[in-house]
């Protein structure tokens, strides 16, 4: 038995709260009439926004398996997650997914998986009578807990601007960590490996070609499932190489780049360039003055886990015209290697090393982000995994499984589907075969996207203002920011 429920879109469930969302329980929990109830066995239902995609299967022991989101295999000579495991054992089904690249959670055999940063996100929590309830959606689970609430607000690019894993922003709910599986019987919580094993030995060319050949795998297989395939285009190298990768594997895109206030001039001049140099039409996507009606769904439907600056892209509108799916580079700052001159190379005392955490992003040291903080460094002590710098777990378990993972819920209320296409286990562990010098300033990945694509390489990433002169700068910024210009007379005058 294989079903897969169809990808569907209507402008009138967007405006609603709890769009794409999941609950996971003792009995159905129906938000609207037109959600699905489905009993998964004799304890356990889930339920679900019909715009969320669900696919059903049986293992080759019988038992029902339910993938929510959009799982998509990265290796070419395996099929798709649900053919795989209809001829797959039980227990060895999660040996299956850690190619499979996107934001899904995976239900079966008693257990809840998610996709390996948690862009899917799972909270839980534990009626008094010890019933365990577990969904995508804080603001929903908080419906059935009825849990006190964190007073801390989030500020954007302000301090740890997102509420730290395995704490959520309500007592007595908490958030699964992508090196956990939640036992759907009692709630318990058991350790899976963050990472297939990492070779450090790997030959860097293989390495290359392995990771290219796991986005291009993704890439086609996504646009075989939606003909319409957006990516959010900037100056940066991350969707430049997911750029690269659709070209070299013949994959039609659509690239767009949102207008923002402050956008750099490379951001405003780069993207359409280097998508005619492909052949590739781009547009540029334009904000609407709409923050006023959507700021309730944002805090309804998020339940406060979003900064208003993190909620910008929604409150505006911005994507509004956009249906499909979109790809992106978001997920690619696993491989750098990043935090190496700020954070300890150790854990060796988790209160100091959250205080530091806290300290590297202006966090108050008596902020309730470090009790998360801290939480999660003991389960990194507790779980080892070799060749994995903890610094680089951070950014999975607390950067994306956190702060990303937020946005993405949040960002389940426009019409597109944003599926990144290097979230799969595997891709992070080829990249962390990389030697860390390599992977340092992104230089991999500027190889990578020279390799696929050498016509590309005569484009700087993210470069200043005054790459393209002072003057066309000016007069690019004025276009989309007319108080550019008075702001910098302004400065000039108070400086005098």
């Amino acid at each position: 038995m294989q079903k897969e429920s169809v990808l569907t879109t209507n402008s009138l469930l967007m405006m609603r709260p709890h769009r794409r969302q999941f609950v996971i329980g003792s009995e159905s929990f129906r938000v609207y009439d037109d959600w699905h109830c489905c009993q998964l066995d004799a304890s356990t239902w889930i339920s679900y926004c019909p715009e969320l995609l669900a696919s059903w299967t049986t293992d080759a022991n019988g038992t029902t398996w339910v993938i929510l989101g959009v799982a998509v295999e990265t290796l070419e000579f395996r099929s798709e997650p649900l053919a795989e495991i209809a001829q797959t054992a039980s227990a060895d089904v999660p040996n299956l997914y850690t190619s499979w690249a996107g934001r899904w959670v995976l239900i079966g055999d008693g257990k809840v998986h998610m996709d390996a940063s948690g862009l899917l996100g799972c909270f839980y929590g534990t009626t008094r009578d010890g019933q365990v309830w577990i969904s995508s959606s804080p603001a929903l689970l908080a419906d059935i807990l009825s849990p006190k609430a964190d007073s801390r607000q989030l500020y954007y690019q302000q301090g740890l601007s997102w509420f730290t894993p395995p704490l959520s922003r309500f007592v007595d709910i908490s958030r699964l960590l992508p090196s956990q599986v939640i036992e759907l019987k009692d709630g318990s919580i058991q350790p899976r490996p963050l990472l297939p094993p990492i070779n450090p030995d790997l030959d860097y060319q293989e390495a290359l070609e392995l990771l290219s050949q796991s986005m291009i795998t993704a890439l086609r297989r996504l646009y075989q499932k939606q003909s319409k395939l957006w990516l959010g285009l900037s100056a940066g190298v991350d969707s430049r190489l997911v750029l690269a990768m659709a070209y070299r594997g013949g994959v039609n895109i659509a690239p767009f780049t949102r207008i923002a206030g402050r956008m750099s001039v490379a951001d405003r001049i780069l993207p359409a360039t280097l998508a005619k140099k492909l052949g590739y039409q781009h547009i540029f996507l334009h904000g609407r003055n709409s923050q006023a009606k959507r700021q309730h769904l944002v805090a309804e439907h998020s339940a406060d886990h979003v900064s208003q600056g993190d909620a910008l892209p929604f409150l505006q509108s911005v994507r509004d015209s956009l249906e499909g799916i979109s790809v992106g580079g978001w997920c690619f700052g696993v491989g750098k290697a990043l935090g190496r001159n700020s954070l300890p190379d150790t854990i060796d005392d988790t209160e100091i090393c959250a205080q530091q955490i806290a300290r590297n992003y202006g966090e108050p040291l008596n902020s309730s982000a470090i009790a998360g903080m801290r939480q999660w460094l003991e389960w990194v002590k507790q779980t080892p995994q070799a060749h994995v710098d903890w610094r680089d777990r951070f950014y999975i378990e607390q950067r994306l499984a956190g702060w990303q993972s937020s946005k993405e819920q949040l960002y389940d209320l426009s019409n597109i589907q944003r599926i990144p296409i290097i979230n799969a286990a595997r891709s992070y562990a080829l990249m962390l075969s990389i030697a860390e010098n390599r992977r340092l300033n992104a230089k991999y990945q500027i190889e990578l996207i020279s390799q696929a694509v050498p016509q590309l390489s005569c484009y700087p990433c993210n470069p200043s203002d005054e790459y393209f002169g002072k003057l066309r700068a000016m007069i690019i910024k004025s276009s989309y920011d007319p108080l550019y210009i008075p702001r910098i007379v302004a400065r000039k005058l108070r400086s005098r």
